[in-house]
Formats: structure tokens, sequence, C-alpha cells
């Protein structure tokens, strides 16, 4: 018999009554600051992105490469025609089967999640239209200008999706994707189809620079500005990745020293007085010599590598140590425990 759930068994009033007051404030804040991250991406994309013919990836990119295509090649165009391929109108439209796909498929809280993400990027991105927000558009490709402009434009990317991510959600694209892939496919190697996705935008953006480029030109000339566009999409797709990276992951870089030593409790000792840094002391055999040794595993920030590195090699400079990076470290000392998963 399949168990039911008591709380999803009531009725949709009968759980709105349930509503509390500090619910409704919790929620509120949460999209609130979904809205604001929706918000800077619509910012990085309008201002940086668009402007200057990038395609970094996702339906951004898509976007940017249909509306520049068509405003080169069709510079006289009726507005009302231009606003059809606006990114505003397109990144919604290309979205709207991923949103029923993910609504179907997928968890129906990141769904929802990133429907809202993109229906606020949508509509700031049309707001910015109509009031007319200045560009950062660089005319000259050769400009250093436009160096500033990808790189900008991909920190501020990079700075929504950190967080976005943080929170469980997206703006839609190769990320639902890549989700739709794995639930139904979880072996997949998701992360490598998502990127060969963001790859193949990245490639297409070199389409534009042939857009009204005079094909009698010298060789080096096209292949210039072919290449413009593809390689400074690229670096605005690296950045936007090394950010968000960066906010998952956390500022504070942490390292994973293993030592085995048979001087384990004076070099604990040390660690824990000099260091104020807990250590874990585990049972390790030696699978050659069959011999038993303590394991000591301490977790540091990067400035202290040289303290414990110095600890051990007063301690017993024999010790085998070897030392991992940490990704993300909560805890005691560290990073305290979020619930951003409740919010």
């Amino acid at each position: 018999m399949a168990r039911s759930d008591s709380k999803t068994a009531l009725p949709l009033s009968a759980r709105l009554k349930n509503i509390t007051p500090k619910q409704v404030l919790h929620a509120s804040r949460f999209y609130l600051f979904l809205a604001v991250l929706a918000i800077v991406r619509a910012l990085s994309a309008y201002i940086f992105i668009v402007p200057n013919g990038f395609a970094p990836s996702g339906i951004t990119g898509l976007s940017s490469i249909i509306y520049n295509a068509v405003i080169k090649a069709y510079p006289n165009l009726d507005t009302w025609v231009e606003w059809i391929f606006d990114p505003s109108v397109t990144a919604m439209v290309l979205n709207i089967p991923l949103f029923i796909a993910a609504f179907v498929v997928l968890d129906k809280k990141f769904a929802f999640n990133t429907f809202f993400c993109v229906t606020v990027y949508a509509i700031f991105m049309a707001v910015f239209r109509v009031v007319d927000l200045p560009t950062y558009a660089v005319e000259q490709p050769e400009s250093g200008y436009k160096l500033l402009a990808s790189l900008a434009g991909g920190a501020l990317a990079g700075l929504s999706l950190g967080f976005m991510l943080r929170y469980n959600t997206s703006l839609g694209g190769t990320d639902v994707i890549g989700k739709l892939i794995y639930a139904k496919n979880p072996v997949a190697d998701v992360q490598w189809l998502i990127f060969m996705c963001d790859c193949v935008i990245v490639i297409a953006s070199g389409a534009l620079g042939l857009i009204g480029e005079d094909l009698n030109r010298d060789a080096t000339a096209i292949i210039t500005a072919v290449l413009s566009p593809m390689i400074y999409s690229f670096l605005s797709q690296l950045t936007t990745s090394q950010v968000a990276d960066v906010l998952q992951s956390g500022f504070q870089s942490s390292l994973v020293f293993n030592i085995i030593s048979d001087k384990h409790d004076e070099i604990a000792e040390h660690i824990t007085r000099e260091m104020h840094r807990g250590v874990t002391l585990m049972n390790g055999i030696g699978y050659y010599t069959g011999e038993e040794h303590k394991v000591l595993v301490c977790v540091v920030r990067r400035k202290q590598i040289n303290t414990v590195k110095r600890i051990i090699q007063e301690c017993d400079p024999m010790a085998f140590t070897f030392i991992t990076k940490a990704r993300e470290v909560k805890g005691n000392g560290f990073t305290p425990p979020t619930d951003a998963q409740d919010m």
C-alpha cells in the first residue's frame, strides 16, 4: 500500500490556513533575494554581453546570438519586429519547453524557482531597453575595452549564478537540460554534457563576425573577425564559472593534512596548543610492512600551512605527510552550517 503524507493529503485551503506570518516573511525575503540575483544577471547581459555580441553560454548566449545576427543582417528593422528577437523575449520563449519538462520530471520547487528567476530576468531586460539604460558597447574589436566588457559581464553573471546554485535554482537553459538528463540517466556525465552545449553556443558566436564582413579581405582579417567573438565569449564564460565556483565553495581556502607518524601524540598536542585546531586520530595498517600506525587528520586554512609543516618537522622529520584541498569546510572554527536548502 502506498504511504500517504498527511501534510500533502490536506486540501490546498487547509494548507494555506496553516501558513504562519514567519513563513510568509521567510518566503518573501527568499524570493526578493532571487529577484535581485535575476536583476544582476539581466544587468550583466544588457550592459556587457548583448551589446558586444558575446554569447557565453546557455539561453542567454543563444538569445544574444539571435538578436545580434538579426540586427546585423537587417539593420533597418521596424521597432516592433526588433522586439520579437529581443533577448528578453527569446530567453523566455526558449525556456518555456524546459519549464514544462522541469515541472513534470524534476523537483517542483526547483522548477518554480527557475521559472521565477527567468521571468524577472526577462521583465527587467525589457525594462532596461524601454528606459534606454546606457550600455558598455565597444565598437572596435581590437580595443582593450572589449576585454574589460567580457570580464565584467562574466563576473556579474558569476555573482548571480553562484548564489542561485547555492539556493537550488538557476536561470534555465543548459542547467535545466543537465538536470533532465541526469534524472533519466544518473550515470551520465552531466557536467561534460552541459559544457559541450555551452561550447557549441560559444563557437556559434563566431558566425556573428562573418555578418557584414567583406569576404574579399585577407584571410587574417576574416579569421580575426570570426575568432574574436568566440574568444571573448569563452573568457566571459570562464569568468562566470570561476566567480560562481568561489561563491559556492567559499572565499576561505582550506587544506587537509594527513600525517602518518609514530609521534602522533606530540604532533597533535602541538597543533592543538599552538593553532587551536582539532585533530582526528585514526588507526592505519601499512600494507607492505603490516605494521600499525596512527594517522592524524587536520583541516587548516591555507595561511596556516607553514605552521603545520614546521610542527611536523620539529616533532618527527620522518613523518609521512600528504596534503589535499578541501573544497568546502563547515563546522567549528570554519564556516558555520547554513540552512540554505530549507529556503
